[in-house]
């Protein structure tokens, strides 16, 4: 028997901190209709598991911040969901009808108005998170250390870059993670307030240069807003990249429930708790077993076997001896040849894709997702491709959230989509 939830306030309770019982309860009562929703408008099983864990995410990181009281979680919970995924299809080129009355008439409004802001947020910290995938590794460690308060001089020896270079760095990091954004959103701040503001906001401003930027901000309104909108992205970005033992054991809980209530195979009804709890049990046992067993799958070798065949487009083509060098395995002499290729032609995302192939496999892999990121930009043939090598540059390195971040990203039109589909069953995703 499922524990008994006195109050609605109780499930907010439960995920700030992290309660099995409580995230339990939550998953039997919700977990079957929201999915029934998502399969019904366009979704698959997958979306389904996504979407409901991003709404519990958005109301944990939501409530960190802010008082949150619900009078009603389930259509709080529903309707965030389908607010989640019209943002997901909306980006995705297609639309689903708006909200449904009856969850309008069993919420306050004041409950209205949170799901609004609980939304807010986690679009940005969505936008953000998906920017800071895109940036370097050391600009992601940089920041990822820098976000959390720690002092410059542990900074300067986690990340190996002196204490006096660091503003200039994180700087650079920040202009690099909001080009691209500037491009949607213009009118943000210039490069030179933008190393100010960062300064100012990690508390590293000598007084008299923090009185005069005070002065600043009271005299210049449009400042304040974009410094205030800049520490908000720092604020939603930290919640994602930061070391939070709190988080990851929420996350962790989330995970262990996907297999049991949004597997693609389930056709059964909806699961009681015992078995939920059995099946949770087993799938830990088993993963245990795998990881010490010396019969454990090297899941990148499974997925990594790729081909180089001849491009149609004539502006494409490379010497047949790269091909050869590549189908044998050869990835050394390959790199070579197509350095040459691309000293010559730039612009060849054919060519670039396939020496970032080549570098993730012999774990060169900040080069390669310079290589792969840059065609996953700029090519529409070869996009997805490179956002399923991306993926397992992080699998190399055992980073299964950013591994599954990229292969999110493959839509089910995609060539691949079948492959990458399979890569997530056998992360456990």
């Amino acid at each position: 028997m499922s524990p008994e939830i006195l109050h609605d306030q109780d499930y907010i309770e439960g995920l700030l901190h992290h309660t099995p019982n409580v995230i339990d309860d939550i998953y039997q009562r919700f977990a079957s209709k929201e999915k029934r929703f998502i399969l019904q408008k366009s979704g698959t099983v997958k979306d389904a598991a996504h979407i409901f864990e991003e709404a519990l995410m958005d109301i944990y990181f939501y409530a960190q911040r802010h008082p949150l009281q619900v009078s009603s979680f389930e259509p709080f919970l529903q309707l965030l969901c389908k607010r989640i995924w019209e943002r997901e299809l909306e980006r995705r080129g297609q639309r689903i009808a708006g909200m449904e009355a009856e969850e309008n008439a069993a919420l306050s409004r004041d409950d209205m108005l949170d799901i609004e802001d609980v939304l807010r947020e986690g679009e940005k910290r969505r936008l953000a998170y998906s920017y800071y995938l895109q940036l370097s590794d050391s600009c992601k460690e940089l920041l990822r250390w820098s976000l959390a308060d720690h002092l410059q001089e542990d900074i300067a020896v986690e990340t190996r870059i002196p204490v006096a270079e660091l503003t200039n760095r994180r700087c650079d990091c920040y202009l690099s993670l909001f080009k691209d954004l500037e491009k949607k959103k213009p009118g943000m701040l210039s490069d030179e307030d933008l190393q100010a503001s960062d300064r100012y906001l990690s508390g590293l401003m000598p007084e008299t240069e923090r009185k005069d930027f005070d002065a600043r901000l009271k005299s210049d309104p449009a400042l304040l807003l974009q410094v205030k909108r800049f520490d908000m992205f720092r604020q939603l970005l930290a919640q994602r990249v930061c070391k939070d033992t709190s988080r990851d054991e929420l996350l962790h809980l989330l995970y262990s429930h996907r297999n049991a209530w949004f597997s693609p195979r389930d056709s059964t009804p909806t699961p009681i708790r015992n078995t939920v709890i059995f099946i949770a049990i087993f799938a830990a046992g088993v993963a245990v077993m795998m990881y010490i067993s010396p019969w454990r799958k090297n899941i990148y070798k499974q997925f990594a076997s790729t081909e180089m065949q001849v491009p149609d487009t004539d502006s494409l083509r490379v010497p047949a001896e790269i091909i050869q060098k590549f189908n044998r395995g050869h990835f050394s002499d390959a790199i070579m040849l197509l350095d040459k290729v691309l000293q010559q032609h730039p612009g060849n995302l054919y060519a670039r894709y396939y020496r970032g192939v080549c570098k993730v496999d012999l774990n060169q892999l900040q080069p390669a997702r310079t290589d792969l990121l840059q065609v996953y930009k700029e090519s529409s043939d070869l996009r997805y491709e490179a956002a399923f090598y991306l993926a397992l540059s992080y699998l190399k390195e055992g980073h299964k959230q950013e591994c599954l971040d990229w292969l999110l990203k493959i839509p089910p039109q995609a060539a691949n989509y079948l492959k990458v589909q399979k890569l997530i069953e056998e992360l456990g995703g």
